[in-house]
């Protein structure tokens, strides 16, 4: 039987901890993209995100004249009608034997993606949870849109996040939940459980990982 490559798939709501988080699976092998978004001033090390992704996500999302920041519904993603040469091609200029893909606006296309995925891929979600409010001042700060813009936009991330954990029926041994507060003070548990499911020993990186895990950056 063919042994699927192994995808690391982040499910995460903007200014999450998500950066962080990605960061990490880098650190221990794990593929993110050849061309990756550059580090901004709110994001000085960097995103982790391969562009190409992105750029497939916000087509998906102007199709159906939706954005990052306009939310659509769930259902509304399910009538998404992207070639699938486009999406084949993706895949298979991106897989790795292991790989990682991380776009908060996968929370929005996740359906869209996932039996592509499927075909190809193990997949493990790892989502990424930090306090609802504190992704809300730090969007606030970072698009100075107000406290209330910022609530309006998470809010449907926030409930997509909760389906996908809790009711869309995923496999629980295919989960890894990450809390970027616990991440920032003891990355250990973490690394370990990565490193168990690529295969590397179990602190395999630990100290690069904390070196670069930096409470400073939590902007909120």
């Amino acid at each position: 039987m063919e042994v699927k490559n192994k995808l690391f798939l982040v499910l995460c709501l903007h200014r999450s901890g998500s950066s962080a988080t990605a960061g990490v699976m880098h650190l221990l092998g794990i593929h993110m993209g050849e061309k990756l978004l550059p580090a901004t001033r709110n994001n000085p090390k960097g995103h982790y995100e391969n562009s190409q992704f992105v750029n497939l996500n916000q087509e998906i999302l102007r199709s159906i004249q939706s954005n990052w920041n306009q939310p659509p519904s769930r259902e509304k993603v399910l009538k998404v009608n992207i070639h699938k040469v486009k999406i084949h091609s993706f895949i298979k200029e991106n897989i790795k034997p292991v790989w990682g893909l991380k776009d908060p606006r996968t929370l929005l296309t996740f359906e869209f993606w996932k039996p592509y995925f499927d075909e190809v891929a193990d997949i493990t979600y790892v989502f990424v949870h930090r306090p609802f409010d504190a992704s809300v001042r730090s969007l606030a700060h970072r698009d100075k849109n107000g406290i209330g813009n910022a609530v309006q936009i998470l809010t449907p991330y926030l409930k997509n996040l909760y389906h996908y954990r809790h009711t869309f029926g995923l496999p629980v041994d295919k989960i890894i939940d990450i809390y970027y507060e616990d991440l920032l003070k003891n990355p250990e548990p973490f690394v370990r459980e990565l490193n168990e499911r690529i295969g590397n020993p179990a602190n395999h990186q630990l100290k690069a990982v904390s070196a670069f895990l930096d409470e400073r950056l939590q902007n909120f």
